[in-house]
């Protein structure tokens, strides 16, 4: 028989053998007890589940963050750094209730949330692990606790002198570059050609076609003769191109050189006569009729192009030529005497 000694010793060996059953009334999660989680330095997190900590830098370039979360976060930092940073020796929260926001008000709201996922400031004292290491002077923590996990992210302090700072202006544009985009945008109209004898002659036998005549100075001009502008403004710099005639050029179109003149030529008076053209007049004698129809003359006026700016700058561009042809027969004058 054993003693009562030596039974005391073999139920204290077998006890620890023994499976209970579980018990229904004390089954359930809320009986389970919290789970430590240590980190990498031996430190325990709490016992809540977050993601890892992002740097805004490192969100925005990889695309951990949805589109406009980027521009929220930066508005809820501004918001947050513009308020006083949570007092480091604060107490730990265990829970995501307590993840406040702070408003550049000063209020609770928050920064508007985009879409249903929008970050707040963190109330995370300093030394806690989710500041992953960042200084809390310079930065904001943020937080946002929708669709799962709480994800953290660590927004820096603008540079000293940016924060709410205007971006510099743009610096002021080229004035050449303003003067090109003028030179493209400048109407310069072709010239209207005038001449004597008028231009409205016309001989019904050959269908009304206008002509001159043979051996008698046919006197030519241009209708108009003025400058023209155009201006280009950007920022306060403005270029303006000018085009002013400079000659008139008219081609006869019977094989003779052109003619060129300085100005804008003039029309024939009784006082010319059958005199070369002079004090201004521009002109040319045709020695032949058309034996095959008319001809075709062109009339050109060649442009000098400058620019100026109101910054000092200024040039010229390459002359600008415009140009008009018309058509008309070349016929000997009859004289009849009865």
């Amino acid at each position: 028989m054993l003693t009562q000694a030596r039974l005391g010793v073999v139920l204290g060996l077998a006890l620890p053998m023994i499976v209970l059953p579980a018990l229904s009334t004390f089954a359930g999660p809320q009986d389970d007890p919290p789970i430590d989680i240590v980190a990498g330095d031996d430190s325990l997190l709490p016992n809540f589940t977050y993601s890892l900590t992002l740097t805004l830098d490192g969100a925005s370039s990889n695309g951990d963050l949805e589109p406009g979360q980027v521009e929220q976060a930066r508005a809820a930092a501004a918001a947050v750094q513009g308020q006083t940073q949570p007092d480091a020796g604060a107490s730990q929260s265990t829970g995501q209730q307590s993840e406040g926001s702070i408003s550049a008000a000063g209020g609770n709201s928050g920064p508007a949330v985009v879409g249903e996922c929008g970050f707040r400031a963190a109330s995370v004292p300093a030394g806690d692990p989710r500041w992953d290491g960042n200084d809390p002077t310079t930065g904001s923590l943020l937080v946002n606790t929708c669709n799962g996990p709480a994800q953290y992210l660590f927004v820096p302090n603008p540079a000293p002198g940016v924060a709410g700072a205007a971006p510099p202006p743009p610096p002021p544009p080229d004035p050449a570059a303003l003067a090109q985009q003028a030179y493209g945008e400048l109407t310069v109209p072709k010239p209207v050609a005038k001449r004597s004898p008028p231009e409205n002659n016309s001989d019904p036998q050959y269908g009304g076609q206008s002509y001159t005549w043979t051996n008698l100075w046919t006197f030519i001009w241009a209708g108009e003769w003025q400058s023209y502008a155009r201006t280009v403004e950007l920022r306060g710099v403005s270029a303006t191109v000018t085009a002013t005639p400079t000659a008139l050029v008219f081609d006869p179109g019977d094989g003779s050189a052109p003619v060129t003149c300085d100005g804008p030529g003039r029309p024939w008076t009784d006082a010319d006569g059958s005199n070369p053209p002079s004090a201004g007049a521009c002109g040319h004698m045709y020695r032949a009729v058309t034996p095959n129809g008319p001809l075709t003359a062109t009339t050109s006026i060649q442009w000098s192009v400058a620019w100026t700016s109101n910054v000092g700058a200024g040039g010229t561009f390459p002359v600008l030529t415009t140009q008009s042809s018309s058509s008309f027969l070349v016929e000997q004058i009859q004289v009849v005497i009865k």
